[in-house]
């Protein structure tokens, strides 16, 4: 059992066909005689169609009048170039859209370029073998049989391409056969000429062949290398390796000098662009490989001398920065001096927070207890939210003193805009903490509060300062019918309770929000 014959049946697939014509055109190439040709254009009406259309295209036509014979196109073509052209057209009965990684375009655009550096190579080739330039345009086509049986295993492969391995390794670890074999086998299967066959099935092969192998298959391996090398100067992500093995291969071969191979690869951009405009593949077009050493060496010297430039500016970007922090850092140092003796002199005076206005820590213990006294008098439920900002003292350690006073007065009258006008939302002497006291509400609702609070603080976080995560939430809910009523509420035993939980949650990180009633067991705790 053949290696195709091995995944079909893994794949439970039926063998892939090639289209009728497709069948039939590679049967006149490669097993009728060469003035059968013209014949077998003159039936199949689609090929004579598209060579009548092409010949009658600004590039060729010229200022003579439109032709509609096909002879006098083929004249007009030339025969080499026409038989180019139908090959090339056979690539549009092969291909389908995919929407993944895995491009038919790219795929066929490479094949006709393959083709196109064949045709290129006759000129440097005595008795140059005709079956060769079917070879060069299907040497691949072992990878199209491989994802059409199995599509997802072939992804596979590109992937472990991009991790650094060879398509021929990468096959082999996927399938356990490279495409090279399975190409051979396919075409074997439609009684293609046994020396057709020999070229696809070794033309990886540059090393280690059978000793059995005629010396003209051997001759036609080395063409196909050298194919294979030119082409991947273009295609390959390892463009310079396979221009330097296209130098090699050209001096092995034909005896070209290191000059003469590249302007024989130079040549092709310009031959082979014309079929992609024809059959729309101009997406891959190509430029010279020269040209494109030339932008590449461009592209690193601008790269080089823009990271230079990036340096020297980064190093004076620093020294003022360095020197701007220190200033701010002084500047900083005598306003919180001053901001100490200014908040002082306040407390004397009023119950609020001089920067953000709000009610300050004395004047939110002082209503933490009438709202305990006043929820034993009348049974009536309360509570209590802490919350303090996240990074705080990240902030303090990278904003300037007047960027985290912004924030904070931002804060402050964020909160202050989303409560009842019945809540009392104070500025607590930590810098980065809050107060809040819900009267007449449950836990439930506590939470609401809590989680549109984290909601707003999050917004305002991410704005100033790119922070993602905000701030830690602790809401205790004081239920007075749960509570002996001859016991007196334990204001200190509530503030550690919500000092406790800002500890569990800044520890834990894995909550923003923690809830708590007070009962029973709180109250003994």
């Amino acid at each position: 059992m053949g290696e195709l014959d091995r995944l079909l049946k893994l794949a439970k697939k039926p063998f892939p066909p090639l289209p009728a014509l497709v069948k039939e055109t590679l049967e006149t190439f490669l097993l009728k005689e060469e003035r059968e040709f013209l014949n077998f254009l003159d039936e199949r009406q689609e090929l004579k169609r598209f060579i009548i259309e092409t010949t009658n295209l600004p590039q060729f036509r010229k200022d003579n009048p439109p032709v509609s014979d096909l002879r006098k196109a083929i004249l007009i073509l030339g025969e080499d170039l026409v038989k180019l052209l139908v090959l090339s057209f056979l690539s549009q009965k092969l291909k389908k859209n995919t929407f993944n990684e895995f491009s038919f375009d790219l795929f066929w655009a490479r094949a006709i370029a393959n083709l196109g550096l064949s045709n290129l190579l006759t000129s440097h080739i005595e008795n140059y073998p005709t079956h060769l330039h079917v070879a060069s345009f299907l040497m691949d086509y072992g990878v199209l049989v491989l994802y059409q049986v199995y599509p997802e295993g072939y992804l596979q492969v590109l992937k472990l391409k991009k991790l650094g391995k060879t398509t021929l390794d990468a096959e082999r670890e996927v399938f356990g056969v490279d495409h090279a074999t399975i190409g051979a086998e396919y075409f074997e299967n439609y009684n293609f000429p046994r020396r057709f066959v020999l070229d696809l099935y070794h033309h990886h092969r540059i090393t280690g062949l059978p000793e059995e192998i005629p010396q003209d298959v051997l001759y036609d391996i080395k063409i196909l290398n050298l194919i294979d090398s030119g082409i991947g100067a273009y295609f390959s992500t390892k463009k310079e390796h396979k221009y330097q093995r296209f130098q090699e291969v050209c001096q092995e071969v034909l005896n070209l000098s290191q000059t003469e191979a590249t302007v024989l690869l130079d040549s092709l951009p310009g031959f082979i662009n014309q079929f992609y405009e024809i059959l729309g593949y101009e997406t891959y077009k190509l430029i010279p490989y020269t040209e494109w050493i030339k932008k590449k060496e461009k592209k690193i010297k601008e790269q080089l001398q823009k990271i230079e430039e990036q340096e020297k500016e980064e190093k004076k970007l620093l020294e003022i920065y360095k020197q701007e922090l220190a200033r701010v850092l002084r500047e900083k140092e005598l306003l919180l001096k001053q901001l100490e003796k200014t908040e002082e002199a306040l407390k004397k005076q009023t119950f609020f927070d001089p920067l953000t206005g709000l009610y300050n820590e004395e004047y939110f213990l002082l209503r933490l207890k009438e709202e305990f006294l006043r929820a034993k008098r009348y049974r009536r439920i309360f509570s209590v939210l802490f919350f303090e900002i996240e990074k705080g003292e990240e902030i303090a350690e990278t904003q300037s003193l007047k960027e985290e006073e912004k924030f904070i007065k931002l804060v402050a009258e964020n909160l202050a805009s989303r409560l009842r006008r019945v809540d009392v939302i104070a500025k607590l002497k930590n810098p980065y903490r809050f107060g809040v006291i819900l009267p007449e509400t449950p836990l439930s609702g506590a939470m609401v509060v809590a989680r549109k609070l984290l909601q707003t603080l999050e917004n305002l976080s991410y704005k100033a300062f790119n922070l993602k995560k905000s701030a830690f939430i602790v809401a205790i809910t004081y239920d007075p019918k749960q509570i002996n009523p001859k016991t007196d509420p334990n204001v200190e035993l509530i503030l550690r309770a919500l000092e406790k939980g800002l500890e569990i949650l800044k520890e834990k990180q894995q909550r923003r929000i923690l809830s708590m009633v007070i009962d029973k067991e709180i109250e003994t705790a």
